[in-house]
């Protein structure tokens, strides 16, 4: 098959736009919960249908999995692809910032993160972002209207940087509350409430992030087919690192398609002190 993904960056662009143009009539909660246990807003499922609408057609596409169906939509032969339609959907409440994560794998779904040729990040900031690596390669795109205005490669910078973590610290290992207070000391937190965001920030400035396993939720925060193998795919073509705890998080065994992983993403040194720091006690 064909690893040319032109096409993801053409089908996001084209969805992008509707997203942004309309994101503000789908703000509200519902009554309902997502197949992963999550709270939904009505932006969720419209989303999730914007972009099955522009992907689902394309002939490198074979299979439609998203975060906010129980199962795989067999859409042709191709390509499966996994879509996690709107990180961050609570932040909308607050007009905060949201986005789209995606994958693409070349096995049927579930698939391992070593499967992926592709992945996507797209960030509704001030401005829309898709951050696509495929292959060795990871670019930046700028949309504006439908189309990319301006691209820029992307690594994973030394230095300080940031760092951030989900749940509460009550809810850690010791050991890993011990290694944050210590990186605290010469980097900056940062934690937005959408995973997009904070990975943003890694990419551009460096750093670490962790998204562990806690005491209310042992299996990890991140879901590994639709967040933490796309994002583990950019962050380490970027030049970085992901960790389940035992390994590269590409390296996860995808036991179920709405499996939950912990997660450590950043550059290499740091994210190997806070995996062994999360075995600790």
């Amino acid at each position: 098959m064909t690893t040319d993904t032109d096409w993801l960056v053409d089908a996001i662009a084209r969805a992008t736009e509707d997203v942004r143009a309309r994101l503000h009539e789908h703000r509200d909660k519902v009554d309902a919960e997502n197949p992963s246990g999550d709270t939904q807003v009505a932006a969720d499922d419209w989303v999730d249908g914007v972009f099955h609408d522009a992907l689902a057609g394309i002939d490198a596409v074979g299979a439609y999995a998203s975060e906010e169906r129980p199962d795989v939509a067999d859409v042709g032969s191709g390509y499966g692809v996994t879509i996690d339609p709107l990180d961050g959907s609570s932040n909308l409440l607050s007009n905060s910032v949201t986005g789209t994560v995606i994958g693409v794998y070349d096995a049927s779904l579930p698939a391992f993160g070593r499967d992926l040729v592709a992945a996507g990040l797209v960030l509704y900031g001030s401005y829309t972002t898709a951050t696509v690596a495929t292959g060795d390669d990871v670019t930046r795109h700028v949309i504006a209207e439908g189309s990319v205005v301006d691209s820029d490669p992307v690594s994973m910078p030394d230095g300080e940087g940031i760092y951030g973590y989900a749940g509460g610290r009550y809810e850690m290992t010791d050991g890993l509350q011990e290694a944050l207070d210590e990186v605290g000391g010469a980097h900056k937190v940062r934690y937005s409430g959408a995973m997009v965001a904070d990975v943003s920030q890694l990419l551009t400035h460096g750093g670490v992030l962790v998204y562990p396993a806690l005491d209310s939720r042992p299996e990890g925060v991140l879901r590994l087919q639709y967040e933490s193998n796309p994002v583990a795919y950019i962050v380490e073509h970027a030049g970085g690192a992901s960790s389940d705890g035992s390994g590269s998080v590409l390296d996860a065994a995808p036991t179920g398609l709405h499996r939950r992983v912990p997660t450590i993403l950043g550059s290499p040194e740091l994210v190997e002190r806070m995996a062994d720091a999360e075995g600790g006690q």
